[in-house]
C-alpha cells in the first residue's frame, strides 16, 4: 500500500489552467469561447473547426484564417497543517484555425491545446513535497539512506505540460438542412517535472521529462431545420497516450528514489486523452437575441490511466448557457455561464490532479464581436472560473499525506482576429 501510494506521489504530472472541460480535456480554444463558454453549435467563425466542424458549411465561400491569443491568470491553493501554499501563474496560449469553404465542401484545420495547457510552480512546496517528507520521516525509505527524525526544508514543486493538438478534416453538405464533417487528430504531449526537497541536509532532486503522442478522429453533424434553429453534434475519439520517461535531470538520491518506485529511463505509463461527446443548440428567440446552450461529456471511465484507473468514479461533464445580442450589423455582445461537474473524489487525486486539482466549477463570461470590414472580424472575451473547494482526509494508513483542502480560481481573456480572403 505504501509503495503504491508513494509511486503516485513521485509520478509528477501535468499542470496548467484547467477550464471548460473534464479532468484532462480542455475546451477553451478561442476568444469566442472565452466570451460565451458555449460554442458547440457555432457556425459564425473559423473556430467552429474545433467546436462544430460540420457547421462550417454555413460560412460564406472563401478562405478563413483566425488567430486567438488567450492570456490566463490563476491561483492554486493547498491548505494543510494550518498553512496555505499557493501557485500563482500568468501565461499566454495561442490557438489558430483555418477554413477553405467552397459551395458544398469545406477543408479545415485547427491548432489547439486540448490538455495540460501551462505550468504550475510552488516556490515553497505543496502537499506533494509535504507528503514525501512525512513518508521519509515515517521510516519508509531508510534503504535509500533517508532516515526518520529529520526536518524538511527548501521544498519546491514545478510541472509544465502541453498537449499540442493538430486537427484537420473535411465538411460536406448532405442536404440543405444537414451537413457532416470528419477529421483526423494528432496529439503531441510534453511534460517537464521538477521536485526539490532538502531533508536534514540531504538534497533530493527528482526531475524528469515525459513525452507521448497519438492519433484520434473527429466526426460531426450539423442540423439547421430553419433560420432560427441550429443543432451541432461532435464526437472526438479517445487518443491513446503512453508517456515515455527520462530521468537524466535527477541527482543520485533522486534517481535512487525514482528507481525504487518504478520510475526509470525508458519506462512508460498510460494516460489517454478521453473521448468527448458534445451537443449544442443555437435558437434565435428574438430577431436580435440568440440562446446558445451546450453540453459536453468526457468518457474518462473508458480511458486507460494506468495506476489511477480506480480513481475515477464517473464521467465528467459540463453544461453551458450563453446569450448573444446583435446590436447592429457590426457589433454582437455575448454573456455566458458554465457548470463543470467532475466525478473524482479529492482523496483519489494522484499527482496530476494534486498539481492542478479537478474541481466542480461555476464560470461566467462576457464578450464582444466586431465585424470591422467584410473581411476582418475582431473577437474579445473574458471569463472567470470559480471552483468549489474540496477536502481530502489524511491518508492515515501511510502516515503520509495530511488532510488537505484544494482550491483555485482562474481568469481567462481572449483576443481573436479572423480574416476572410
Amino acid at each position: 500500500m505504501v509503495r503504491k501510494w508513494f509511486l503516485i506521489v513521485l509520478i509528477l504530472g501535468t499542470a496548467g489552467p484547467a477550464s471548460g472541460g473534464g479532468i484532462d480535456n480542455k475546451q477553451n480554444f478561442s476568444s469566442a469561447y472565452a466570451g460565451s463558454l458555449s460554442r458547440n453549435a457555432a457556425t459564425d467563425g473559423a473556430d467552429a473547426a474545433a467546436y462544430n466542424p460540420a457547421g462550417l458549411m454555413q460560412l460564406k465561400n472563401g478562405t478563413y484564417l483566425e488567430v486567438d491569443i488567450l492570456p490566463f491568470t490563476f491561483d492554486y491553493d493547498h491548505e494543510f497543517n494550518g498553512e496555505t501554499q499557493t501557485a500563482s501563474t500568468n501565461l499566454i496560449a495561442p490557438m489558430a484555425f483555418g477554413v477553405h469553404k467552397l459551395d458544398k465542401w469545406a477543408l479545415w484545420g485547427a491548432f489547439t491545446i486540448n490538455g495540460g495547457g501551462g505550468e504550475t510552480e510552488y516556490d515553497n512546496g505543496n502537499i506533494i513535497t509535504q507528503t514525501v517528507g512525512n513518508l521519509i520521516n515515517a521510516d519508509k525509505f531508510s534503504k535509500a539512506g533517508l532516515l526518520p527524525g529529520g526536518t524538511l526544508s527548501q521544498s519546491y514543486a514545478y510541472a509544465e505540460s502541453y498537449d499540442y493538438t493538430f486537427t484537420t478534416g473535411v465538411s460536406y453538405d448532405l442536404h440543405p438542412m444537414v451537413s457532416v464533417a470528419a477529421g483526423v487528430r494528432y496529439v503531441r504531449t510534453d511534460k517537464e517535472v521538477d521536485l526539490h526537497i532538502t531533508y536534514s541536509g540531504s538534497y533530493i532532486l527528482s526531475k524528469y521529462d515525459q513525452e507521448a503522442d497519438g492519433f484520434g478522429g473527429v466526426i460531426g453533424i450539423d442540423i439547421h431545420p430553419s433560420d432560427k434553429l441550429n443543432i451541432g453534434i461532435r464526437y472526438e475519439s479517445q487518443v491513446n497516450l503512453d508517456w515515455d520517461t527520462e530521468t537524466d535531470g535527477s541527482n543520485q538520491l533522486g534517481l535512487i528514489l525514482l528507481k525504487a518506485f518504478g520510475r526509470e529511463d525508458g519506462q512508460s505509463y498510460a494516460r489517454d486523452l478521453p473521448a468527448v461527446l458534445a451537443l449544442g443548440f443555437e435558437w434565435k428567440i428574438l430577431p436580435k437575441l440568440t440562446l446558445k446552450p451546450s453540453f459536453s461529456l468526457y468518457f474518462e471511465k473508458d480511458a486507460d490511466w494506468d495506476t489511477q484507473n480506480y480513481a475515477v468514479d464517473g464521467n465528467s461533464f459540463d453544461l453551458a448557457l450563453a446569450l448573444q445580442y446583435d446590436v447592429n450589423a457590426a457589433w454582437s455582445l455575448t454573456a455566458g455561464y458554465l457548470y463543470i461537474d467532475v466525478d473524482m473524489k479529492p482523496e483519489n487525486f494522484g499527482i496530476i490532479e494534486q498539481m492542478s486539482p479537478p474541481l466542480d466549477c461555476h464560470a461566467f463570461a462576457v464578450g464582444a464581436r466586431y465585424r470591422m470590414t467584410e473581411k476582418i472580424t475582431l473577437t474579445l472575451g473574458l471569463s472567470g472560473y470559480f471552483y468549489e473547494d474540496a477536502t481530502a482526509p489524511a491518508a492515515l494508513l501511510t502516515r503520509g499525506r495530511p488532510e488537505v483542502t484544494y482550491g483555485k480560481t482562474l481568469y481567462q481573456g481572449g483576443i481573436g482576429i479572423q480574416y476572410r480572403f
